[in-house]
């Protein structure tokens, strides 16, 4: 995953990137990606988004789609639940520190 994306997102900043594959699993709108190696597509989506702030709105749209399509803390306990599986052990009981996702 592309982290860098997903933390500016976090932070509500607008985005344009590449539509490799890894950016494009993020499902951003289209006008926030440029083809890869396409200096004019790049130049062109740079313009228009220049001119064009994010709204409250689309600020607080990003931080809830990183908040729950990307919970760090959910995808930490998804993934040791599979290598306790793995393990052929119960869940552990442990005591966890939880932290706000931005």
């Amino acid at each position: 995953m592309p982290i860098a994306l997903l933390e500016a997102m976090s932070y509500g900043l607008p985005v344009l990137v590449s539509d490799i594959p890894a950016n494009k699993e993020v499902d951003l709108p289209a006008e926030r990606y440029f083809r890869c190696g396409d200096v004019d597509d790049l130049k062109s989506k740079m313009e228009i988004l220049l001119d064009k702030e994010l709204t409250e709105n689309e600020k607080q749209a990003l931080r809830r789609l990183i908040a729950e399509k990307y919970n760090w803390n959910k995808i930490a306990e998804q993934t040791l639940e599979v290598y306790e599986k793995a393990l052929c052990k119960g869940p552990v009981k442990r005591e966890r520190e939880r932290r706000p996702v931005p």
